[in-house]
């Protein structure tokens, strides 16, 4: 189980969990869990969301053999109280980190037309959000023309939802994006 933690630019913090398990003859790897963290974002509160979701679906803590947090937060041990929790109910679990963001590694191979669109994307996005200015401008334009978002994402090679995200806001606000 891969559990990962992480706020956007909106200060909304989600958390991820990845389950990887054995079916029939392979492995296959799914995302379990997608839960926003709605107050705090403690190893208690990640474990409670976690353990809730396991005894919701019936899933055997047992049956869990490892571990993987990453993000700088594992690192400073703010995943400490979750670990404990953790090792609680399944005492023989492995814990391990994971420092290399597997899906960003998979993601690298974009196909050059797929990789010029998001680069002039991210050049458009980096003009507004290159200074204050800029952003306030493009905020009070959206509000204008009645948009669902007044602001981009940025765009960062580490997170690996990033690139999909970038997509997608730059796609809602293209009319925006192209007055402004």
């Amino acid at each position: 189980m891969q559990v990962y933690e992480s706020t956007d630019v909106s200060d909304l913090s989600i958390l991820l969990v990845i389950a990887r398990y054995f079916n029939v003859k392979e492995f296959e790897e799914n995302p379990s869990l997608c839960y926003l963290l709605t107050k705090r974002c403690t190893g208690k509160d990640i474990f409670n969301a976690i353990q809730d979701y396991f005894c919701g679906n019936e899933i055997d803590w047992a049956k869990c053999c490892d571990v993987c947090t990453d993000d700088g937060k594992s690192m400073s041990g703010s995943y400490k109280r979750l670990r404990d929790n953790i090792k609680i109910v399944v005492p023989h679990v492995a814990w391990s980190h994971c420092c290399i963001h597997r899906q960003s590694l998979a993601a690298k191979p974009l196909p050059n037309s797929l990789k010029e669109v998001l680069s002039q994307s991210v050049k458009v996005l980096n003009f507004i959000k290159a200074n204050s200015t800029n952003t306030r401008l493009f905020k009070s334009l959206c509000g204008d023309m009645g948009s669902l978002h007044t602001t981009l994402l940025l765009h960062t090679e580490v997170r690996w939802l990033s690139r999909g995200n970038v997509f997608t806001r730059s796609f809602e606000v293209r009319h925006e994006v192209h007055v402004f």
